[in-house]
């Protein structure tokens, strides 16, 4: 694939493996690499797809309605990030998707399981950030320190 650095001008064919930026062999800066009309591996597509998720107002409302019976109040974060995930995102869209996806290009099961877990680790990820800023998030921690995200703090 020919590349061109925006910061030097240098033309080059990489033949390298990075899958967003190369390095430009002569300036050693980030060329963005554009991958327009080739199509994207399933782990690059579900890298790179965008997540909707939408945080109700009431939580315990809609892990209710999620559940129906299944699973009785009161709900922990694990059932309420589940609820969300799948009544207030577009994780299913996205998992049909993959599917879809994996069927037409005939993918390798290892291949479609390390994208469809991208993509539940990005899903859990954004609902963690957002349920930690309004109450608790699924690792089951809340806000302990007024400031830092408690998902990414190290323990001692």
């Amino acid at each position: 694939m020919q590349l061109r650095c925006g910061r030097c001008g240098a033309r080059w064919e990489y033949r390298g493996r990075a899958e967003v930026y190369a390095c430009c062999p002569q300036c050693r800066s980030k060329v963005k690499i554009d991958l327009e009309g080739i199509p994207l591996s399933l782990e690059r597509w579900a890298v790179r797809v965008p997540l909707e998720v939408r945080v109700p107002d009431d939580l315990p409302g809609a892990a209710e309605a999620f559940y129906r019976g299944r699973l009785e109040p009161p709900f922990g974060p694990i059932a309420i990030s589940t609820a969300i995930r799948h009544d207030h995102s577009n994780y299913d869209e996205l998992v049909i998707r993959l599917e879809k996806k994996a069927a037409e290009e005939g993918a390798d099961p290892k291949e479609v399981m390390a994208a469809y877990q991208i993509l539940r680790e990005r899903f859990d990820r954004e609902i963690c950030t957002r349920l930690w800023r309004s109450m608790a998030c699924r690792c089951g921690r809340g806000d302990l320190d007024g400031g830092a995200d408690p998902c990414r703090r190290r323990s001692i």
